[in-house]
């Protein structure tokens, strides 16, 4: 590229690093500069913010997000450009940015030589003065030199040595763009991953790493997640909600799978090194269990630990790397520990930069050994937007190194888990993700009457918790577009138009639950407000409630630790979710009185929590969810109704189950006339909305629930790995519904 080119009114000029306009130099920061022109350099191509990361900030412990965000700012600025509508720089959502504006070179012209001398006269140069310094002055600033430059030398070497070690990062393989939670055999000749391949329910599939054709492991009606390889490649453990839930084992080839531990909730399992046995994560503590079956063995550390993340085994077996605090001290933030299995002292594990991750609870990704006897655990630094994965080495001491090594990068969302093989390949998934709105029209008794429809909102974003005012007109929903903040925004569904409630006091990339009154004058949403965050994720503070005119003013708060839900029919009561700081099985509901600001109780259970609870639209029922612990991978939920007196549920001998807990059915909903309810499950293998008719009078059931809506595309499959960060929301003339697209890459590459 020649190193002086020309666009609109600019010109860049690479060897004297100077962007003028009309002649006139622009000032321009070094990093600014060198991101203008490796754009400029490269027109109509999408350069990715990993490519701009590894060329203009290396491998070192920086915000990059920020430090890059502001270049790019300070190149528009400089430019005049806007990103809206920009004329040079193109922001490509989640991926990077393009120079879209023509380029031209500005060829090189020959210096012009010596003029000729024209009627010259010789000029007398004046003496200088002789300088006379004395031999020792001379010897002192000699010594002085050679001091200052010793001094130089030793602080780069220093400098040098705690760097974090950077060597070329190898091309990846693509493997697949439809599974997640890979796993690599210890060899590193094959890899499983759990996947939708074709279609319907997921399955745990196995591949060779060198090329061929997936294979299916599990086959049958239920779901399989997770999948890990036995040491000797020959086996499959994975989890199955098929009778009630549990750890299996399969041949890595098809076979029929043999039950380990039967239990609803286990998480995260993992082969010992020696084969013999498999750790677990199960209601905050690791356990262990034969692969042969039999009781679990609770780990020691169970007795003075929490643990917020998943576990993993040390390749000797006799340890493991977890996230977690310790129980006495659930105020303080937690941390990575390395423990013996059996009896003995936790000591700290310090990784540089892991206090970067969104998630750190899944920062350490595997501790490996390769072929020659060296330990390394692998862990991220990772944002929602890109992402950094290290290797540190472990001493035979169980000494953790100073220095990192980088061994790959990229952009988007880095995906739970990853593997690692002995012969030094690392498999890892990057998951990008839009959330939309659909709708789908009704009529009065509840019958659909046309194609379902995506609302026309900006593409690239997330938008979810849709609330609909009982007339149909109006929509509150929450919005988080890229390079935007996080906003509640309300919507008039009969002509577009849009005004924002709120753009403040939240985490990005986060959804926020909003509910708008039945007449659509006020909307409660959700907002960060309470000092601290949930245990074990510092990246999730508290969320309070916040109420707000549809007209717009300034929010007022009215709960803490809170999420809204229902209003009654004249939006004088509202219903809300509260949560327990320290153990969230205890969330129950409360009713809030809006003009009197007092709230009393409304829903609780003592043996598990209750969640989204709904009026009907004439105040005499209550529809909710009663749900398994949320310390559960899967939780199965069941939706019920009970009738309200004067304001107050009736007792639980009076409840009427509506479902019968078997599935994760969510988020249910009355119909106008109280004769329908709706609700979504993922009884079919993918996010749909389901229908149950109720007797007018009791509303008892009327025969078995019926699909409403499927979905059964990309949408309904994500949705289904995703449940409950989908919403429903149902008016007189329509249904709202928020569903995810979650594109997913299996990636593989080879540490050197």
């Amino acid at each position: 590229m020649p190193g002086k080119i020309r666009f609109g009114v600019y010109e860049l000029d690479r060897d004297a690093m100077e962007l003028r306009k009309h002649g006139v130099v622009l000032r321009l920061q070094e990093q600014p500069f060198r991101v203008l022109a490796m754009l400029a350099e490269r027109p109509g191509e999408i350069i990715t913010r990993e490519q701009l990361q590894e060329q203009i900030w290396g491998n070192t412990f920086v915000d990059f997000d920020q430090s890059l965000n502001k270049a790019v700012n300070r190149v528009r600025e400089a430019l005049n450009d806007n990103a809206g509508t920009p004329q040079y720089i193109e922001t490509v959502p989640r991926r990077g940015y393009r120079f879209i504006a023509p380029v031209a070179a500005i060829p090189q012209t020959e210096a012009p030589g010596p003029a000729a001398p024209i009627n010259t006269v010789p000029v007398a140069i004046p003496a200088q003065p002789t300088s006379h310094t004395s031999p020792s002055r001379i010897v002192f600033l000699a010594a002085l030199g050679i001091v200052i430059l010793l001094a130089a030398i030793a602080i780069a070497t220093i400098a040098w040595l705690r760097r974090p070690t950077q060597h070329a990062l190898q091309e990846p393989t693509h493997i697949t763009s439809a599974g997640v939670y890979p796993a690599l055999s210890r060899d590193g000749k094959l890899l499983a991953y759990m996947s939708s391949l074709g279609g319907g329910t997921p399955h745990i599939w196995v591949q060779q790493t060198a090329g061929g054709e997936a294979i299916p492991v599990t086959t049958d009606s239920y779901p399989g997640s997770c999948p890990d390889f036995s040491p000797d490649g020959t086996r499959i453990a994975f989890y199955s909600p098929r009778n009630g839930g549990g750890i299996y084992i399969a041949p890595t080839l098809p076979g029929d799978p043999k039950l380990v531990v039967a239990t609803p909730s286990a998480e995260s399992w993992r082969f010992s090194p020696g084969g013999d046995s498999i750790l677990y994560w199960q209601d905050q503590k690791a356990f262990t269990v034969s692969v042969d079956g039999g009781q679990p063995v609770a780990l020691p550390l169970n007795q003075d630990f929490r643990l917020y993340g998943p576990p993993i085994w040390a390749p000797s077996g006799k340890e493991i790397l977890f996230y977690g605090v310790r129980s006495r001290e659930q105020n303080k933030p937690a941390a990575w520990w390395i423990a013996p299995v059996g009896e003995g002292p936790p000591r700290l594990a310090q990784f540089p930069g892991i206090k970067q991750n969104y998630d750190p609870a899944v920062a350490a990704r595997a501790w490996m050994r390769n072929a020659n006897g060296r330990e390394w655990i692998i862990y991220s630094t990772a944002s929602r937007e890109s992402w950094k994965l290290w290797r540190i080495g472990i001493s035979p001491q169980g000494a953790i190194d100073e220095n990192p090594e980088l061994v790959a990068s990229g952009t988007g969302s880095l995906g739970p888990g990853g593997s690692a093989s002995e012969d030094g390949k690392l498999a890892y998934n990057i998951w990008s993700s839009t959330v939309s709105i659909y709708q789908i029209s009704i009529s009065d008794r509840g019958q659909k009457l046309a194609p379902t429809l995506q609302l026309p909102l900006p593409e690239g974003g997330i938008h979810g918790s849709p609330s609909v005012s009982r007339d149909g007109k109006w929509m509150a929903y929450d919005s988080n577009n890229p390079g935007k903040p996080n906003t509640i925004v309300l919507r008039d569904l009969s002509t577009g138009r849009e005004h924002v409630l709120d753009d403040r006091g939240r985490v990005p990339g986060q959804g926020f639950e909003v509910s708008i009154s039945p007449d659509g004058s006020r909307v409660i949403f959700e907002r960060n407000c309470k000092e601290g965050t949930w245990p074990g994720q510092p990246d999730s503070p508290f969320p309070c409630g916040f109420m707000v005119a549809a007209a717009g003013g300034q929010p007022e708060q009215i709960c803490e630790v809170c999420t809204p839900r229902g209003f009654s029919s004249d939006g004088s009561v509202v219903l809300l979710q509260k949560y327990g700081l320290t153990d969230v099985d205890k969330s129950r509901i409360v009713a809030l009185d809006l003009h009197a600001r007092t709230e009393k109780d409304f829903l609780s259970l003592s043996d598990g929590p209750v969640f989204h609870p709904y009026f009907s639209w004439d105040d005499r029922w209550v529809v909710f969810k009663k749900s398994q612990s949320l310390n559960l991978p899967e939780p199965l939920s069941q939706i019920v109704i009970a009738p309200v007196r004067h304001g107050s549920p009736a007792t639980k001998a009076e409840w009427i189950a509506v479902t019968d807990g078997q599935f994760r059915d969510d988020k249910p909903q009355f119909s106008a006339d109280g004769n329908t309810l709706y609700f979504t499950s993922t009884r079919d293998g993918n996010l749909c909305i389901w229908a149950q008719r109720l007797d007018p009078v009791t509303k008892h059931p009327l025969g078995p629930p019926f699909a409403f809506e499927h979905f059964h595309d990309s949408a309904g499959r994500a949705g289904a790995f995703y449940p409950f960060e989908s919403d429903l929301s149902v008016a007189r003339d329509k249904i709202l519904i928020n569903l995810p697209q979650v594109h997913s890459d299996t990636w593989m590459t080879r540490m050197q």
